[in-house]
């Protein structure tokens, strides 16, 4: 990633954007944690309920514990598959507002190994993200899946993704139950 494509990227998260980058996995589109229209758009955007959950980025175990109660035992566990493809269900702080989970009291949580995210994630802070698609798409794999999938977006970080599978979700609330594989 360029320093010119960081430099944009963060300049419309800051400014309460919705932007499209890659993961490890699919293709994503977030929005700054701390912007809640922005978060609404994403909805629509997506034609997507807002009953249904998003996932938050994170990328250190410090904002883990500011976001999500995690247990010493659910952090150890989530140590060892961080960063990587998974996204790990937990209760929710304050922090996170029910607008993100579709008003439950859980949280998912996920550091991507995504170098160019995570760096923007370290500076800029949490990204409330989804997959760049429409609700029951086909994910995002290039930069040219998103345009034709969201051709509204303003702005795609581009790069690639290795696995194009989505991440594996992990509901660490009572044990350890896999929700997606």
């Amino acid at each position: 990633m360029s320093n010119q494509h960081f430099k944009k990227a963060a300049q419309l998260l800051e400014s309460g954007k919705i932007i499209a980058f890659p993961t490890e996995t699919v293709f994503g589109i977030g929005a700054l944690l701390n912007k809640p229209k922005a978060i609404r758009e994403i909805f629509k955007l997506k034609k997507r309920p807002r009953s249904k959950p998003l996932q938050v980025l994170i990328a250190t175990h410090k904002q883990a514990q500011e976001l999500g109660h995690l247990t010493d035992k659910n952090l150890k566990f989530a140590s060892k598959k961080w960063p990587g493809p998974y996204t790990f269900i937990v209760p929710k702080t304050r922090k996170v507002p029910k607008l993100v989970t579709g008003g439950s009291s859980k949280v998912g949580l996920r550091m991507p190994n995504h170098k160019a995210i995570l760096k923007l994630i370290k500076e800029y802070g949490p990204i409330v993200a989804t997959s760049a698609n429409q609700a029951g798409g086909p994910p995002a794999l290039t930069v040219k899946d998103v345009k034709k999938a969201l051709p509204e977006l303003a702005f795609i970080l581009p790069g690639r993704v290795k696995s194009g599978k989505a991440s594996k979700v992990i509901d660490l609330t009572k044990g350890k139950k896999v929700l997606r594989a």
